[in-house]
C-alpha cells in the first residue's frame, strides 16, 4: 500500500485539471438531489454511482466500520459502483488497510494498492493505480468514501477531490437525518422489523454502532 496526505502531496496538487463531461456531472447531481429530497434509502449507492459518473473513476464505494461481535473491527463495503461492484458486502481489516490508515490520520489520502496487499487479503482484484480516499464519519458511523482508477496513475485532480468531498458531506447529513427518522419510527412501531426487511442504510448504521 502507498498512502499520502492528498492535501499535502505536491504532485497531486500540480496535476492539470481536466475538462469533465458536464452532462454526466449534472445528471449525477440531479439524481443525488432527488434522493436526498425524497428521503430515499438508496443514498449510499447513489453516492457511489455519482462518484463514478462525475470523476470517471473505474470504481467507487463506501466502506463502513463494523464490530464483528467479539470486539474485532473490520470495514464492510456497503455500496460499490463500477468494476469493484462484484465485491459488494466484502470486508477488509480495520488495521493494515487503506481505510484504517485514512481514519487514523483523519485526512484525505491519495493511495495505491498492488498485488501483495490483495494476496494478504486472499483475493484477486485489479490494482488501484490512483485513488482518492476520504474519511467519512459523524456521530452515527465511521468509514471512508473512495474512488479509484485501475488504469491511470494520475486519473484524478483537485477538482475531483473537491467534488467528492462536497457530496460526501452532503450525504453524511442525509444519513444522519434518515437515521433520526428511523429512530422515531422504531419507537412508534416496536418491535423493529427483522434484519432481512431492514433497508441498506439502516442496516449499515446498525452494523457501525454494534
Amino acid at each position: 500500500m502507498d498512502l499520502r496526505n492528498l492535501l499535502e502531496d505536491q504532485e497531486f496538487l500540480r496535476r492539470s485539471r481536466r475538462v469533465r463531461t458536464t452532462h454526466a456531472e449534472l445528471e449525477a447531481m440531479r439524481r443525488l438531489a432527488l434522493v436526498f429530497a425524497e428521503g430515499e434509502e438508496i443514498v449510499l449507492q447513489e453516492l457511489a454511482d455519482a462518484a463514478v459518473a462525475c470523476t470517471g473513476a473505474d470504481s467507487a464505494g463506501i466502506s463502513l466500520l463494523e464490530d464483528q461481535g467479539n470486539g474485532a473491527l473490520r470495514f464492510r463495503w456497503v455500496a460499490v459502483a463500477g468494476s469493484f461492484a462484484k465485491y459488494i458486502e466484502g470486508t477488509t481489516p480495520r488495521f493494515f488497510s487503506p481505510c484504517g490508515t485514512c481514519l487514523d490520520r483523519n485526512q484525505p489520502q491519495l493511495y495505491r494498492v498492488t498485488k501483495p496487499y490483495y494476496d494478504f487479503l486472499g483475493i484477486e482484484a485489479d490494482p488501484v493505480r490512483d485513488g482518492i480516499l476520504i474519511p467519512w464519519q459523524n456521530e452515527w458511523f465511521q468509514g471512508t468514501f473512495w474512488a479509484v482508477s485501475h488504469a491511470s496513475e494520475s486519473a484524478f485532480d483537485v477538482n475531483d477531490y473537491n467534488l467528492l468531498s462536497t457530496v460526501a458531506e452532503f450525504a453524511s447529513q442525509a444519513v444522519c437525518h434518515h437515521y433520526h427518522d428511523q429512530q422515531l419510527r422504531a419507537k412508534e412501531n416496536w418491535p423493529p422489523p427483522p434484519p432481512w426487511q431492514m433497508t441498506l442504510l439502516t442496516r449499515s448504521i446498525i452494523l457501525c454502532k454494534a
